[in-house]
């Protein structure tokens, strides 16, 4: 096979990589293997190709392959970091792409990567750097600018976080993540018209996919009046956490008063306290979304987390509404005979959230780090930490520090209503539960981590969505000592005080 042919081969090799077609590209690559087992080019096709199917350990292979055949090449190192990262080898990933810089000073991506990697290994100074250096070299980068506004937004700088999302989205005005970065700068900052109106790119997310149904979409009140067509029913539905669900369920009520009919449907976990809390004409349960048809008639739909928007909610026009959830009467009472005789506070505990969701890295502590309390007398302590976090609270820890664990018990938020309704407080980071609590009316204090997200606000102690809550932020990324310090000298002065909020 002639140089020529060779060439021919793996131009076509490009193309149907370019298609998305990682089978024509083996086909390809494949027969220039054969004859030329060291072809650099051939193997680096391949692996880009491994990449692309989500095999970073193939590609690692064939990209190193590749290197050694050809040490020279710019893109071959770079790809190879971007497999190293893929597989969480940082360092690897580091050498590989700061050898590609060697060779091509001006390859941006390289330098989005490098910081990509700062900001995993908590850097984010010098992430700040790499981004600023990558849109020096193209400007024109929506992924750099995108990165810098999150990282300002963390920290607080929701104008220079704004600018770079604006930026991003001049690069690609279609560019969903740097419309919800907008929406969280907004939100946070209690600036909630333009909040909503960039909150609904979350459906042009792909972990976000939009509700399919075949009649047409809520839109909101009619300019001319505040009122719906008298008995228009409204298929509601919940959507991403549970957290949200609690939150936003406020808003069902809302289109109840206006004239419209609600039918809402929520997760199992929920049904049962949102019929108890009468949201809804009818409360209809469904584990996730299988495309199947809900077991009623409506006339039009919703998402429930779109209503603020709908209904025109300002921060100053928010509903007061707590309590707007209601823990079943009877298990209220079977639960404060399960508790017994009252001696002391019961103040409930939980710190965690799905482990298996990449936010709860942040905001969650450990139980660890919640025992400081415990060394306060005359409290008895609840834990009602759900799923695998619930490990942490061995049956050691329990009897050394008096702590009540309930978890066996709690099927549902029903159930977990009806326990919060028979303590003093409860102590929580960030999860569904502060939202369930705050529902409830029942006192809550909510630590929070230095990111927090945008329903918090900033640098506040109370939230407008949540009477009975108090606020505990982080001085210092992922410094739980020193918030758990200030929150036991705070339940010190309550217990003194008899005053939670």
């Amino acid at each position: 096979m002639s140089a020529s042919e060779i060439s021919r081969l793996l131009e076509q090799a490009l193309a149907a990589h370019r298609r998305r077609d990682p089978v024509q590209v083996n086909a390809w690559v494949r027969q220039v293997l054969t004859l030329d087992p060291e072809n650099a080019d051939a193997l680096y096709l391949l692996g880009i190709s491994a990449a692309s199917m989500n095999r970073p350990d193939l590609a690692v292979h064939l990209l190193r392959k590749a290197v050694a055949c050809n040490p020279g090449h710019p893109y071959y190192h770079f790809n190879l970091g971007s497999c190293f990262s893929a597989l969480g080898q940082n360092e690897r990933a580091e050498e590989s792409l700061r050898a590609a810089l060697a060779l091509k000073p001006d390859l941006a991506e390289a330098h989005i990567n490098l910081g990509n990697l700062r900001m995993a290994q908590g850097d984010p100074a010098v992430a700040v750097a790499c981004y600023l250096h990558a849109v020096g070299l193209n400007p024109d980068l929506t992924i750099a600018h995108y990165n810098l506004g999150v990282i300002f937004q963390e920290h607080g700088d929701h104008v220079a976080a704004l600018e770079r999302f604006r930026e991003a989205l001049r690069c690609d005005p279609d560019y969903a993540p740097a419309h919800m970065g907008v929406a969280a700068s907004r939100l946070k900052t209690g600036e909630y018209h333009e909040g909503w109106q960039e909150y609904e790119w979350r459906f042009r997310l792909p972990t976000h996919a939009p509700r399919l149904c075949p009649v047409p979409r809520w839109e909101g009140l009619p300019p001319e009046g505040a009122r719906l067509p008298e008995g228009l029913r409204l298929y509601v539905y919940t959507e991403q956490g549970f957290g949200d669900a609690l939150m936003f369920a406020r808003f069902a009520p809302l289109l109840r008063e206006r004239g419209g009919r609600v039918l809402l449907e929520c997760r199992p976990e929920l049904s049962r306290l949102f019929a108890a809390s009468s949201l809804a004409d009818l409360v209809s349960a469904r584990a996730l979304d299988d495309g199947a048809p809900p077991p009623f008639d409506y006339d039009r739909h919703v998402p429930l987390m779109s209503l603020p928007g709908l209904l025109g909610i300002t921060l100053e026009t928010l509903p007061d509404s707590c309590p707007y959830l209601v823990a079943p009467p009877e298990r209220v009472q079977a639960w404060g005979e399960r508790l017994g005789e009252k001696k002391g506070w019961r103040i409930g505990l939980c710190w965690s959230g799905n482990p298996s969701t990449a936010v709860n890295r942040d905001r969650a502590c450990t139980v660890q780090d919640l025992l400081p309390l415990t060394l306060l007398p005359g409290i008895t302590f609840y834990s009602l930490q759900k799923g695998p976090p619930a490990a942490q609270l061995t049956r050691e820890l329990c009897q050394r520090h008096d702590i009540v664990s309930l978890e066996a018990e709690l099927e549902d938020f029903a159930e977990t209503a009806a326990v919060l309704r028979n303590l003093d407080l409860l102590i929580s980071t960030d999860t569904a539960i502060v939202h369930l609590a705050g529902g409830l009316g029942v006192p809550v204090w909510t630590l929070l981590h230095t990111a927090c997200e945008w329903r918090w606000l900033e640098n506040r102690a109370t939230s407008p969505w949540y009477p009975s809550m108090r606020l505990f932020r982080q001085a210092g990324a992922g410094d739980w000592q020193e918030l758990v310090e200030r929150v036991r000298r705070a339940l010190d002065d309550s217990l003194n005080l008899k005053n939670l909020l």
